[in-house]
Formats: structure tokens, C-alpha cells, sequence
């Protein structure tokens, strides 16, 4: 999970305040949720790239 520091903070895992990193280890991060250290960072959907429309081309003359 993608988590940012609230405050910074060391120990087993270390983090500066705003940092952002990803922690797979689900204790560490559970504890660090409940004291309120780290939050969660929400995975914005990628946009996709979109295309202006062409108008269509008349070719009948």
C-alpha cells in the first residue's frame, strides 16, 4: 500500500513528513495507521489520452 507521512518518525521503518513510499509489510503498516502517523494515498486513475475528433472529409468532387 502507498502511504505519506504525516510527521516524521524512526524506528523499524523510517519516514520524513510528506514522504510518500510503499509499504508492504502489514503489521508495521497497520500500527502506523492507528497512531496516526501515515495515511493512505488514493491511486488517482490514469487518464487516457484523448483524441480530437477530425471532421470527416468530403472527397466526392
Amino acid at each position: 500500500m502507498k502511504i505519506k507521512a504525516l510527521v516524521s518518525f524512526s524506528g523499524a521503518f523510517s519516514m520524513y513528513r510528506d514522504e510518500e513510499r510503499e509499504c508492504s509489510d502489514k503489521v508495521i503498516l497497520q500500527d502506523l495507521l492507528q497512531a496516526g502517523y501515515v495515511e493512505e494515498v488514493k491511486m488517482e486513475k490514469p487518464k487516457k489520452d484523448v483524441k480530437p475528433v477530425e471532421g470527416k472529409r468530403d472527397n466526392s468532387k
